[in-house]
């Protein structure tokens, strides 16, 4: 058996999911009508209260002002022991009742045809032991105010009365207004929430109707428009904000499938002509057959540096757990080490200074390789290449090639450029843009100019983790070589 409060909470429960459910400006909407309703019941009541007081006290005050005024002449019967009341002085502008009572219960009235006055024990008591009361009664169907006080007479009491019916009157006409009143503003505010709310609530509309489009079209293009700098203005710039970057990767996602298709074309056209005469394998002369497979061998290289290229521009930023601290400068020495083997007519000499940096090494160990490869693709056998870390995390490799045309200089970390000086030589056109790729994950950034008296000049900066005091490292002057 369920217990009341199990049902109780139930019940809430319930109300509550119901409320939930209801649209966001209905409740908004309802919110404020209570709200107001409660504002507006409050302020009535107030006024209703301190009017009703205000007439009632007037009310009192002339009680307590006749009662003053009521001077007594008595004679009791013996026999009946009821009193004969005389009163030389009426009651002042006031149509009302008065009355004797002693503490026995005997009563006395002015006339024998004015109805009498309803007692209580507590007027019986104050005959005796005095003191003042005042309450609300009824006589012959009339509302009446009752003032009770003890008179010069030892054990009797006088009771004053006087009719409420021009008050209540006051105070039900009172009553009526503050209700139409009520009612008006309560309509006001109803009418005036709804409007505020459904002006309010604009944006988060359009905001709603704009992500059910997007999912249904998928159009990227549509937008919200400003509804200036408040929480809900932001609202719509965010989500704006939010669809340009959106559109700007999906556009780079295509623009990256696109590039990679036309430059994949080239290797396996190559590719696919030398399989073509390997079917004529019995015609060929043995150098014709190893040229064939020497071509067949690089261009599965080509497309294989190709493939990783890409793979490595699709991969987008690391996940915060494979980040760790590093040293910078024995990354660098790493990866000139791999350099003199892979170009063993270039010199590279490396100088570093100790510096500690957060970031991925695999990653970190590709930019900088990119950096390397591309100076000693571009330099002459017995040419040389300076590599330098500095202390504040600068990484330079500079090297003694033909330098970057100035016309290409702003485009050399776009995907897939290459200048036309460099179309002869291998590579994809994607080194550099994965070199900004990973330095601009990591908080840094990448430059590459023309070096003073020939060649380019790379600079990589990362932010440095801590700043030690170190003596430099002794730098080789290469510069002259």
């Amino acid at each position: 058996m369920t217990s009341p409060l199990a049902k109780l909470r139930s019940g809430v429960r319930r109300a509550d999911r119901e409320w939930r459910d209801l649209p966001l400006r209905t409740r908004l909407t309802s919110a404020a009508a209570l709200a107001a309703t409660v504002t507006i019941v409050a302020v009535v009541a107030v006024a209703y209260l301190a009017v009703r007081h205000e007439l009632r006290g007037q009310v009192d005050n002339d009680l307590r002002h006749q009662a003053a005024d009521v001077h007594l002449e008595l004679t009791q019967n013996p026999a009946t022991g009821a009193y004969v009341v005389r009163l030389p002085r009426a009651i002042n502008e006031i149509s009302g009742y008065v009355q004797v009572v002693d503490s026995k219960n005997n009563v006395g009235t002015i006339d024998g045809g004015a109805p009498a006055i309803p007692r209580t024990s507590r007027d019986v008591k104050i005959a005796s032991d005095g003191g003042t009361w005042m309450r609300d009664t009824q006589i012959a169907k009339t509302h009446v105010r009752v003032l009770t006080t003890q008179s010069r007479f030892p054990g009797v009491a006088v009771q004053v009365a006087v009719p409420l019916t021009g008050v209540d009157r006051q105070l039900h006409t009172l009553a009526v207004f503050f209700m139409l009143l009520a009612v008006a503003g309560l309509g006001l505010t109803v009418v005036a929430s709804w409007g505020v709310v459904r002006r309010t609530m604009r944006p988060v509309k359009e905001l709603t109707e704009t992500a059910e489009q997007i999912a249904q079209t998928r159009d990227l293009t549509v937008r919200i428009q400003s509804y200036g700098n408040d929480e809900l203005g932001r609202l719509a710039a965010t989500f704006n904000a939010m669809l340009d970057e959106l559109q700007r990767s999906l556009d780079a996602q295509r623009q990256l499938v696109l590039d990679a298709s036309h430059e994949l074309r080239t290797p396996l056209a190559s590719l696919r002509t030398n399989v073509e005469i390997l079917g004529d394998l019995d015609r060929l002369s043995p150098a014709q057959r190893k040229a064939t497979l020497a071509g067949i061998v690089s261009q599965l290289e080509e497309l294989t540096g190709l493939v990783a290229d890409v793979v490595e521009l699709a991969r987008g930023e690391a996940p915060p757990s494979l980040y760790d601290e590093l040293g910078l400068d024995d990354l660098v020495e790493r990866a000139v080490e791999r350099a003199r083997r892979h170009w063993p007519t270039v010199s590279f000499s490396c100088a570093t200074e100790p510096v500690q940096v957060r970031g991925v090494a695999s990653r970190l160990d590709r930019a900088v390789a990119n950096l390397l490869d591309n100076a000693g693709k571009f330099s002459a056998p017995g040419s040389f290449v300076d590599v330098q870390v500095a202390h504040d995390g600068t990484v330079t490799v500079s090297d003694r090639g033909p330098g970057v045309p100035e016309q290409s200089l702003p485009f050399v970390f776009d995907r897939f450029y290459r200048a036309d000086e460099a179309r002869s030589m291998p590579g994809s056109g994607l080194g550099l843009a994965i070199v900004k790729q990973v330095v601009e994950e990591h908080g840094g950034s990448i430059t590459l100019t023309n070096r003073p008296g020939g060649g380019a000049m790379a600079t990589l900066t990362l932010p440095v983790l801590a700043t030690a005091t170190t003596v430099p490292a002794p730098v080789e002057d290469s510069l002259f070589h």
